[in-house]
């Protein structure tokens, strides 16, 4: 089957009559052939044009790219003994953080701006731990 040609009716499917019934009734132009409906190939039914493509990506990078920033920023704070630790915490949390909002902020994902916000809280927090770094290094 070539696409653009008409095809024969199907034999099995009666065509409606157009001959009218009744005396006095003038007769009616014949009803043309009832032609099928080509699809195109990657056509289903009751579905025009190409298939659905897949849902984006959730959030979840976004998310957690933002509670790394924010726990690296508030960690350094924390009123708790970490003796010798507490400097370099926040270069862990800023490193994860950043990586996990470049990921989500490419490809096709849900919470982009989100990623944004992450990687504008991670950079701060790199920042952070690296001066606190550096200056227990330099003491």
């Amino acid at each position: 089957m070539t696409y653009g040609q008409p095809t024969e009716p199907n034999a099995t499917t009666p065509l409606p009559d157009a001959t009218p019934q009744g005396p006095g009734i003038a007769p009616a132009t014949p009803i043309p052939p009832q032609y099928p409906i080509s699809q195109q190939p990657w056509g289903t039914p009751g579905w025009p044009g190409p298939p659905p493509t897949n849902p984006p990506k959730g959030p979840g990078l976004a998310v957690a790219s933002v509670l790394l920033a924010l726990i690296g920023a508030g960690l350094p704070l924390l009123p708790i003994d970490l003796a010798g630790l507490r400097h370099y915490l926040t270069l862990p949390f800023g490193l994860a953080g950043l990586a996990l909002a470049i990921i989500g902020c490419t490809g096709h994902r849900r919470g982009q701006p989100m990623a944004v916000v992450g990687v504008m809280l991670s950079v701060p927090v790199l920042i952070l731990g690296a001066y606190l770094t550096v200056n227990i290094i330099a003491r």
